[in-house]
């Protein structure tokens, strides 16, 4: 059976792309990685990969993380402020870990996060709208939809 290995690097931005200096490796513990020009810090995190529905609207992945009180303020910040990831997966080699190519780049937004006792798991979304190349989506403004209501309720009928 033939071996192989996977790693990924997550760098993170803000929503009008400015580098927040966040940026992890899985792959190569207690070790600094550079790689596109960018160092890569060690964080034990998983990542789940995209799933698309049908009409390829819908595309949503999540990267777990242990919970800590940093974890936890750093994902509320990242899911208040909408922060944009961007997500390489790469082949490496199974017996050194040295990268051998891209396997995947992938863009998301932070939508949310969930976490329990022992892991917190980050919701990221597509930010990117398909025609118009924006990141993210259109968003509510009085100039789309008129004057905006003054409750926190809103109904899409």
């Amino acid at each position: 059976m033939a071996e192989i290995a996977i790693g990924t690097y997550i760098k993170f931005q803000t929503l009008s792309g400015g580098d927040v200096g966040y940026a992890f490796q899985n792959f190569h513990q207690g070790e600094s990685r550079s790689y596109v020009g960018t160092n890569y810090l060690y964080a034990g995190f998983g990542f789940s990969g995209s799933t698309v529905d049908l009409q390829g609207s819908n595309i949503q992945a999540s990267l777990v993380f242990a919970v800590s009180e940093l974890m936890l303020s750093l994902a509320q910040q990242m899911a208040d402020d909408r922060w944009i990831i961007r997500i390489r997966t790469v082949w490496l080699d199974p017996d050194t870990y040295a990268e051998q190519g891209t396997y995947l780049e992938e863009t998301f937004q932070v939508t949310g996060y969930v976490h329990n006792g022992s892991r917190l798991a980050l919701n990221l979304g597509s930010p990117l709208d398909a025609v118009a190349g924006q990141a993210p989506k259109r968003t509510l403004s009085q100039y789309l939809v008129g004057s905006l209501p003054t409750t926190g309720t809103i109904s899409f009928q």
